[in-house]
């Protein structure tokens, strides 16, 4: 007999750290992880089976579908945007093969339990783009259906993704006899940048403000690689998970799209350079541009509008810039670097 279970895919990043934390306070839920390397020890014991494995390996995707029956999937895995700039044939495979494989394993479980899989992407931020800083810089908070020219082979990759699950979700059965049933309930939210006390950021481009504070909280110099004007949409951890958790505990009936923004605060980098000279005064925060990434955050919104969220299940972040600083990231990061 299947064992029941939720699934969560690249468990032992960012984001797999916040929700398996999340989810392991819910009574009765059976956690399998799945990440290409162990899970940090944080985490290990708060999960009931942890697997090492590769999500292009399709006996691995097959030994899950034998294994176990999963009500919902959280595909956490991906390669994210500077490093997908350097092997987009890699970022491709990993991140549009990979999400297929898991929307083919969300069908066949789906299928044999005669009920929807419910099935969380993370998106970004980077689907949008724009054909220059004028354009940015007047479009305002960005709608979800606005500017989706993304620029990068990331956001190129969450952008199609987001396309097959709604695919997935309201036209795939639609070709065949099974025109009444529908095998996957796909939610997906473009997160903006995230930043984490809890874990250093590797890989996305976004990272600029969260190694910033890391840096200061270490007593280390930085050099920010992006311009001080330099401005896109951030968020907390701990609000990223608790949007993630309010998103798929909605209702069906509640949600009027696959794919949602939300957003909290939108500094410039000199904006949360001087917050964090407010809390480490000592600190050498410079800039030193990287071309390269700096044209990347540049093709993407300053802000967001997070309406549609807040109007279908009550988005509504716990931080703003300022409460985020004092009541989350700074304790932890005195409690993490007092020595």
């Amino acid at each position: 007999m299947r064992k029941s279970a939720i699934l969560i895919t690249g468990a032992n990043g960012e984001m797999g750290h916040g929700l398996i934390g999340a989810l392991h306070q819910k009574n009765n839920v059976n956690i399998v992880a799945l990440d290409l390397n162990p899970l940090d020890g944080s985490i290990s014991a708060l999960v009931n089976e942890e697997l090492m494995g590769n999500i292009l390996d399709q006996s691995l995707i097959e030994q899950l579908n034998g294994e176990y029956e999963f009500d919902t999937i959280y595909h956490l895995a991906a390669i994210l945007s500077t490093r997908a700039e350097f092997s987009p044939q890699s970022a491709h495979d990993v991140n549009v093969g990979g999400t297929l494989n898991l929307l083919n394993l969300a069908l066949e479980q789906g299928r044999s339990q005669g009920r929807s899989v419910k099935f969380f992407f993370p998106s970004s931020i980077a689907v949008y783009g724009f054909s220059g800083l004028d354009e940015k810089n007047s479009s305002g908070a960005i709608k979800e259906d606005s500017f989706r020219n993304p620029s990068t082979i990331y956001g190129c990759n969450k952008l199609y993704c987001e396309h097959l699950g709604n695919y997935y979700t309201n036209n795939y059965q639609r070709l065949g006899a099974e025109l009444h049933h529908r095998y996957i309930d796909f939610r997906s939210i473009r997160f903006p940048g995230i930043i984490s006390s809890k874990t250093i950021p590797a890989g996305g481009t976004s990272d600029y403000i969260p190694e910033m504070l890391h840096a200061a909280a270490k007593g280390k110099s930085y050099k920010c690689f992006v311009r001080e004007d330099t401005q896109i949409p951030f968020m907390t951890m701990p609000d990223a998970i608790q949007a993630i958790t309010h998103l798929m505990s909605a209702p069906k009936d509640n949600i009027s799209r696959t794919v949602y923004n939300i957003r909290s605060f939108s500094p410039t980098a000199e904006e949360f350079r001087q917050k964090v000279l407010e809390h480490y005064p000592k600190a050498q925060i410079d800039y030193e541009i990287s071309e390269k990434r700096q044209k990347m955050v540049d093709s993407w919104p300053a802000d967001t509008d997070d309406s549609m969220a807040k109007n279908d299940w009550n988005w509504a972040p716990a931080f703003n810039l300022d409460l985020g600083m004092k009541d989350y990231l700074i304790p932890d990061l005195q409690q993490m670097y007092k020595n």
